[in-house]
């Protein structure tokens, strides 16, 4: 009886051995789990701040691109008011040429050569002719 309790006690002292080291390897794995998720964070934090930088950034150059665009307006409104002057200067004359013309034999042979004529009003957007061949009531 004697090899008897031997044999159980070995058989114990067995399990409780590999149950320790069992325990070990799932402490071990755990570790390193946490390990590589605490090292995945810092991995997340630097990126998040990289993000964060480029962010301010494309701010800060989205920004100045406004105040140019801004500024730029500004300087080719005078540009704009010029060429509308100057439109107004050459319709006035061309008026002008088109009217004499009805008297004035030069100015009639400057109208036909270089076929002056006055442009017709634009039409009334509610007038413009149906889409897809469809009549209007």
């Amino acid at each position: 009886m004697n090899e008897f309790e031997n044999d159980s006690t070995e058989i114990a002292e067995t399990n409780g051995s590999s149950a320790q080291i069992g325990l070990a390897l799932l402490s071990a794995a755990f570790c390193i789990f946490l390990f590589s998720q605490i090292s995945n964070l810092g991995q997340n934090a630097s990126s998040m701040k990289w993000q964060g930088e480029n962010l301010n950034r494309q701010i800060q150059s989205l920004t100045g691109a406004e105040k140019n665009a801004q500024d730029l307006i500004k300087q080719r409104e005078a540009t704009v008011q010029q060429t509308q002057q100057v439109q107004e200067r050459y319709t006035s004359l061309l008026t002008d040429v088109i009217e004499l013309a009805e008297t004035d034999p030069d100015a009639k042979s400057v109208v036909e050569k270089y076929k002056i004529s006055r442009q017709k009003p634009a039409s009334n957007p509610s007038a413009v002719a149906p889409v897809n061949g469809a009549t209007t009531p």
